[in-house]
Formats: structure tokens, C-alpha cells, sequence
């Protein structure tokens, strides 16, 4: 498929056609990764951001309760905490 290129502010941008993003399931605001290789311009959709950590708050808290979190040892309740 043929597009134009066209000024947007100092750069230039082009438009996808509708086709194309939904077969990339792109949506506004996505991420794209643009590169030249071989002399060609290639947009793809930007790799899906990582986990930032190894497990889950499920996880973490799996098996514990109130004698084993041992949260009186860890903080001291106020009286407005408590709703004194």
C-alpha cells in the first residue's frame, strides 16, 4: 500500500492504514520500534514491557497470617489507627 509522508510539527509522520493495525493489534498511543535495516524503514510493534518483578503479590503473601507475618513485631499500631 501506497501512503504520503507528511509534516507533523518538525518531523514527518505517515499514517497506517487501519488494516495494518489491527492486524498488529495497534492501537492509539502503542509503542513502535522504528529502525532502518537494508536501507528500508521498518516499524514494528515495541516488545511488551517485562515484569518488573520476579512474583507476584500472591505470591509473596502466599501462606501467610497473622501469626506467621508477625506485623506486631514489625510496626507499633496507634491509638488512631486503632480508632481511639
Amino acid at each position: 500500500m501506497r501512503t504520503q509522508v507528511r509534516k507533523i510539527g518538525n518531523s514527518l509522520g505517515s499514517i497506517i492504514p487501519a488494516a495494518f493495525a489491527r492486524q498488529l493489534q495497534l492501537s492509539e498511543g502503542a509503542e513502535i520500534d522504528v529502525q532502518i535495516q537494508a536501507g528500508k524503514l521498518v516499524i514494528a510493534p515495541a516488545p511488551k514491557a517485562k515484569k518488573r518483578f520476579p512474583f507476584s503479590e500472591a505470591e509473596l503473601v502466599n501462606g501467610l497470617d497473622a501469626f506467621t507475618a508477625h506485623a506486631d513485631e514489625l510496626a507499633t499500631v496507634s491509638g488512631k489507627e486503632l480508632g481511639e
